[in-house]
């Protein structure tokens, strides 16, 4: 038996650390930091730690973990409030990247398929990177914050259709897509009755409970909906945001947060963001492709910029706001790897297209934080220039 992934483990939360004090002192976004460790300690560069079996379950983990801190800061009557606009900006911010990445790629290849693949790969939102970045900013309960969120929901929704439709377009048909439709909305059902029965034992028990004792059930809660979401076909994360989004309007929501946080922030967040990193396995490409990759991370970001920015200003939101939902929206993630590795199993896509889009999908995560905390740094500015 392998003992190995303890110094794995050991070297990712140690070298996290180091760039986290790093990327402080440049006043870059922590998650930044870890993302470049598991490109630093990965193959693309040193080549000591590698993804497994182990690696991925954990990391699976830290994003119901992420997510579920997310839900506990979002009030929900807002959450509820805004659907509307959240399904306008994520509609937005797929059809967007849906065009733009199918169009761009045709300067690489002219295969349909391939081209389709390109263009539905970036349409999915990873919130749990702009998660990290705007917890840091204390963003998270802003408007802004909220938008993203509850986007970024209704997107990873979409984007699992999407991802059914193009891994199984030959064999598609309106039976099982009505099923699949069937599933989720029954989940949702199951969803908010749990959720009313969760939150009135919460509410009975809540003195009667000792301080240890609500961190213990609230994340038995967590990945209990996270589960149910995957057997239902949802995203374990939706699952767990909603626990969250539950668990958040109860009395004890700070006693579990607080206890959360820290196991997240010292633990699964950096094992999670490092091993996004840890899936480049080679930087060898030559000059032309090196331009393409560039310029298809500028395209990913530029198309939700436009495509989440359009619709958040059609639903109303002032042009800067408006600016910083589409930034915040345009990291990628779980479903987009989920879709290119399905892509690739399936000879859908060849293995330099696959390494291609990987890069620039790894690309497009470093700058997003970066872009999204310019973007508050410069109101902060113009807000100190005002009381002066």
């Amino acid at each position: 038996m392998t003992y190995t992934y303890f110094l794995e483990l050991g070297l990712i939360i140690l070298f996290v650390k180091f760039f986290s004090l790093l990327t402080s002192k440049f006043h870059i976004p922590k998650v930044l930091g870890s993302l470049l460790v598991g490109i630093f300690l990965g193959p693309a560069v040193l080549d000591i730690v590698h993804t497994s079996s182990f690696l991925d379950i954990l990391s699976k983990i830290a994003i119901i973990f992420i997510m579920f801190l997310a839900g506990m800061e979002t009030r929900l009557k807002s959450f509820i409030a805004g659907t509307k606009k959240f399904a306008i900006i994520a509609i937005m911010g797929i059809l967007f990247p849906l065009l733009f990445g199918f169009l761009f790629s045709r300067l690489y290849t002219n295969n349909f398929i391939e081209n389709l693949i390109f263009g539905a790969v970036i349409t999915s939102t990873s919130v749990s990177i702009t998660i990290e970045a705007l917890i840091e900013l204390k963003k998270m309960k802003t408007n802004v914050g909220l938008a993203i969120l509850g986007a970024g929901v209704v997107d990873d929704i979409l984007g699992i259709i999407l991802l059914t439709f193009v891994i199984n377009s030959s064999s598609l048909t309106v039976g099982t897509f009505t099923i699949i439709i069937a599933k989720i909305f029954l989940f949702f059902l199951i969803a908010i009755a749990f959720g009313f029965l969760v939150y009135s034992i919460f509410s009975l028990l809540g003195r009667i409970l000792q301080v240890d004792d609500i961190p213990v059930y609230s994340i038995a809660y967590a990945l209990i909906m996270a589960y149910l979401a995957e057997a239902f076909g949802v995203s374990g994360i939706i699952g767990s945001y909603i626990a969250g989004l539950v668990i958040g309007t109860t009395d004890g929501a700070k006693k579990a947060k607080k206890h959360i946080d820290s196991m997240v922030e010292l633990f699964f967040s950096p094992i999670f963001f490092a091993s996004i990193g840890l899936n480049l396995h080679s930087l060898s490409f030559s000059f032309e492709t090196w331009v393409f990759i560039f310029g298809f991370a500028a395209i990913t970001i530029l198309s939700k910029i436009i495509g989440n920015g359009l619709g958040a200003k059609i639903c109303g939101y002032k042009k800067k706001d408006a600016l910083r939902i589409g930034i915040g929206m345009s990291t990628r993630g779980e479903v987009s790897l989920i879709m290119l590795e399905a892509a690739a199993e399936l000879a859908l896509i060849q293995e330099e297209s696959f390494s291609i889009v990987l890069v620039a999908i790894l690309l497009v995560n470093l700058v997003s934080p970066i872009l999204l905390n310019m973007s508050f740094e410069k109101n902060k500015k113009e807000e100190k220039l005002q009381t002066t």
